[in-house]
């Protein structure tokens, strides 16, 4: 499991699209939510949540159901019609059996009852930050001493010297941290890493790439299979 302080830090990275129509509320729960992350997006109804969700990257999503033009609910079955993967809080003044029913089906993460707590946003805001890092590896532990932050391209030694990649690299990682411990072989880093370089990968300067990742840690983490790819091995 996640460590609080290892929640808290990614947190702050997650891009959070709030919607809410009443004005008090939407300004007081803003100010809360800038407190757990630095990406936050605020809107006043559903019409204009989708379009910021359909603009932006967004990582999770908390709505008001009772809002004009477009309500929450509405807005979460538009959402669902393509994407079942983005995390989604509600936050709802009351909660009946067939709200629970609706909500189980459209695959909500949390929900939260007025009036909100500290304690309660907090909760479902972890949560929903233990679920990403489940489902996306946002926060992997390659062994006891090294782990990697996948938002922001980060190597963390023995939790305390952070060791910041650059552009390539942290590509490069994203690829081996979603394929960890599977072969990732030579076509699919060219397609996925040097693709959003446009470049043409060539041999000298992939192993560039992983001799400069293995000199930032004395663990080795980085297996080459002469003559298919590489693999990114977990010490567990």
């Amino acid at each position: 499991m996640t460590s609080v302080k290892e929640l808290s830090k990614l947190l702050k990275e997650i891009s959070i699209l709030y919607v809410e129509d009443e004005d008090d509320a939407r300004g007081i729960m803003s100010e809360i939510l800038n407190k757990f992350s630095n990406n936050i997006i605020v809107v006043k109804n559903g019409k204009e949540a989708l379009e910021k969700y359909n603009e932006e990257s967004i990582q999770l999503i908390i709505t008001d159901i009772e809002m004009p033009i477009m309500n929450g609910i509405e807005l979460v079955k538009e959402i669902r019609k393509d994407d079942i993967v983005t995390p989604i809080i509600i936050m709802t003044a009351f909660v009946s059996n067939d709200y629970l029913l609706m909500f189980a089906n459209l695959n909500i993460q949390s929900y939260l009852v007025k009036p909100i707590t500290y304690k309660n946003l907090k909760d479902s805001l972890f949560k929903v930050t233990e679920y990403l890092n489940l489902t996306s590896n946002i926060y992997m532990h390659i062994s006891k001493e090294l782990a990697y932050d996948k938002i922001n391209g980060v190597l963390i030694i023995c939790e305390t010297q952070e060791i910041h990649l650059n552009k390539k690299e942290k590509a490069f990682m994203n690829l081996m941290v979603e394929n960890k411990n599977k072969l990732v072989t030579y076509s699919q880093i060219e397609q996925t890493v040097w693709s959003e370089f446009d470049e043409a990968m060539s041999e000298t300067a992939l192993r560039t790439v992983v001799k400069n990742l293995r000199k930032k840690s004395d663990i080795k983490f980085i297996d080459n299979i002469a003559g298919q790819g590489y693999k990114l091995h977990t010490f567990q």
